[in-house]
């Protein structure tokens, strides 16, 4: 296995490639699992080995080496006047990240949902940019009930 990080391993590595997997989205090992976490930081050389360690969610360092790309991806959720609104995990559908958000809130005693579209613009490291499309109360199920009733 190749890791999707080794290039900071390389002679000839700079600060700018040191920076370039921070707050990105990658997996590790540990155990038998694999287990998705945020880069918070890079050391050169600082491995046993002399390669570079990397740290996950600003608590554990890994060599670059054990690292693999992330099944999953960040959803970068846009209000309409760009905005950022959150940024949450996602899981990848068929390799490829999902066209459409929705989410279901509760707003008071109130269902609320929520989508957002996929802009038609390249990924920007894990990050996928998602714009606000529209909200629309939900009946509630007693609600439901009473209208089939």
């Amino acid at each position: 296995m190749t890791s999707p990080l080794d290039y900071l391993d390389q002679d000839g590595a700079d600060e700018a490639d040191y920076e370039s997997p921070m707050r990105e989205l990658y997996a590790y090992h540990d155990g038998d699992t694999w287990i998705d976490g945020i880069v918070t930081g890079v050391r050169p050389h600082a491995a046993a080995d002399g390669g570079a360690l990397v740290q996950f969610d600003e608590r554990l360092w890994v060599p670059a080496r054990e690292v693999r790309r992330s099944n999953h991806y960040i959803a970068v959720l846009l209000n309409p006047d760009s905005e950022v609104y959150d940024e949450v995990i996602q899981s990848l559908v068929d390799g490829e990240p999902k066209e459409t958000i929705r989410d279901i809130s509760l707003v008071g005693a109130d269902n609320a949902g929520t989508e957002w579209r996929r802009l038609d613009e390249p990924a920007t490291g894990t990050r996928v940019r998602y714009r606000y499309t529209g909200t629309a109360e939900l009946p509630t199920p007693d609600e439901d009930a009473a209208a089939t009733a």
